[in-house]
């Protein structure tokens, strides 16, 4: 059992050195409650509440006494993967969903301090929310999932892959590449600082947040020892960073009201700014982050993307196209020992382009058709008409493969050095997960290839690309002609008992920072 120790820093005022101890011991209570479960069979129907009643749960409690208390218990649970009973008993999501509510609709004038029971309330009052019933049409399952998938499965990917990937993908790429409007340059511009910079900045707030209960006080950057870091990570970028992933109660309320929302009665799927500025100004001029982990999320592709579209339009979404479609090959290219791939072919009059990638192997031909599409808010909430979404992607997608395959069978001359004497696979994808792209339920509704098809995320890629080259052939093959694994999401169906190296492309851009993780930047120091 892991225990909490509040920060005592000695020039912490008792006020709030009492606060903090409050807090841990709330923590500690109910990370010992939770310890001492035993979950059994009770056959009673589940009680159910609506939303509401959740929220007046959250509304019990002072935002500065319950948002410290639940960056505190994120901070105890530690990173992924977490024990089932760690998500049932305090699952991530509702830590963030608490927070927001909290901010959103508490107040000062209530009862002082959390207890270990206040949080077991809360987190039971959180798992019998139950939402208006979805209508009951073709896309009844689909839509409960697609709703679960995204507000439960981020918070369960480790963060190595998401902040590697970055760079990877979004710095490696640049000079390699031929693009309308990003550059080291344009980056520097949208961010105010280069993006290796704000990368290593947000990591060191993740760092110094992570330390201090999900803390960070402008105060301990005049500290002497810090010299060390602004060597690497320069001063005024850290100062600006903290300032844009951070807000006041008032802008956090602004910018939930400003966002689309999903139908009555889905609220908990609602737009929670917290994942886009993590931190929020509390009174005492200090920045707290209630939910640690949505702090080095704010670099991740996924983040980014919204911020390149708003500063530079469709030509941003292009030229991320063509980075991620090169990221996919050179993912492809780093399985050893090294296959046999090949990229795009342009034929035809008018001139043509086939899929993204071809990945020749002994028994079989496999085809990567990549796109950076995303899923908007209200798509992951699965509002009515979310699943046309998915649809025109795959569909999409699917139709550039099936064209690919019939040049390769025509003999097309520019496809002659594709092998036309074995089967084929066609892999779509995706620049995020779509992670019910491959279930019954979508592939239902989709336009079929007459060869297997796959739906694979850049995370499945990166799975893919560390196994061995005889593996990737015999478990992409497994995996399309099973009808129960072929439906699942790619990452979950791989044969994970075979050992799996690291992925070469991730580890070498996460080693091209200096990470600094020996850190010391304890308050009370």
């Amino acid at each position: 059992m892991m225990n909490v120790e509040p920060p005592n820093g000695s020039d912490a005022p008792p006020e709030r050195r009492e606060r903090e101890e409050r807090t841990g011991a709330a923590v500690n209570d109910y990370v010992a409650m939770v310890a001492r479960h035993r979950p059994y069979r009770d056959t009673s129907p589940r009680r159910t509440i609506p939303f509401r009643d959740f929220r007046q749960e959250v509304r019990r409690h002072r935002p500065s006494d319950l948002l410290p208390t639940l960056a505190a218990l994120a901070l105890a649970g530690g990173d992924p993967p977490f024990s089932a009973q760690w998500l049932a008993t305090m699952p991530p999501w509702a830590i963030a969903l608490a927070a927001r509510e909290s901010i959103l609709w508490g107040n000062e004038h209530r009862k002082e301090g959390v207890t270990g029971d206040d949080l077991r309330r809360l987190f039971n009052a959180h798992n019998d929310v139950v939402g208006v019933p979805r209508e009951r049409d073709d896309n009844f399952v689909l839509g409960m999932l697609t709703q679960v998938a995204y507000e439960q499965f981020p918070y369960q990917e480790s963060i190595f892959e998401e902040v590697s990937r970055t760079h990877a993908l979004l710095v490696d790429g640049l000079s390699a590449v031929n693009l309308e409007v990003l550059s080291e340059k344009a980056w520097e511009e949208m961010l105010g600082a280069p993006l290796g910079q704000v990368v290593g900045a947000t990591f060191f707030l993740q760092v110094a947040a992570s330390k201090n209960a999900g803390w960070f006080d402008h105060k301990w950057l005049d500290r002497p020892d810090m010299q060390e870091i602004y060597d690497v990570w320069p001063r005024e970028v850290i100062e600006r960073r903290a300032l844009e992933l951070s807000s006041t109660f008032e802008e956090f309320k602004a910018a939930y009201h400003a966002a689309p929302h999903p139908p009555d009665g889905n609220e908990r799927y609602s737009f929670n700014p917290l994942v886009e500025r993590p931190f929020v100004r509390m009174n005492d001029g200090r920045y707290l982050a209630p939910q640690p982990r949505l702090i080095l999320r704010t670099i991740t592709p996924g983040a980014l993307y919204y911020r390149g579209i708003r500063a530079l339009g469709e030509p941003f979404a292009r030229d991320l196209g063509k980075l991620t479609e090169r990221y996919v090959g050179r993912q492809l290219k780093s399985i050893k020992p090294t296959p046999d791939l090949y990229p795009e072919i342009l034929y035809g009059k008018p001139e043509q382009a086939s899929t993204d990638w071809f990945l020749v192997l002994p028994s079989v031909v496999v085809m990567f058709e990549v796109k950076s599409a995303r899923f908007g808010l209200l798509e992951r909430a699965a509002a009515p008409g979310f699943e046309k979404r998915t649809k025109s992607l795959i569909d999409k997608a699917v139709g550039q493969l099936i064209r690919s395959s019939t040049e390769i069978d025509a003999r097309n001359p520019a496809f002659e050095h594709i092998p036309s004497d074995r089967p084929r696979i066609g892999v779509l994808v995706t620049a995020e997960p779509h992670y019910l792209a491959n279930s019954h339920w979508t592939r239902e509704t989709v336009q079929q290839a007459p060869f297997p098809t796959l739906t694979a995320s850049l995370r499945d890629i990166e799975l893919l690309a560390a196994l061995p080259l005889d593996e990737v052939e015999r478990q992409l093959v497994e995996i399309a002609n099973d009808p129960d694994r072929s439906t699942w999401s790619l990452g979950t169906a791989f044969d994970r008992s075979k050992k799996q190296g690291p992925n070469v492309v991730l580890q070498e851009a996460w080693d091209s920072y200096p990470w600094l993780e020996e850190l010391d930047i304890d308050e009370d120091q």
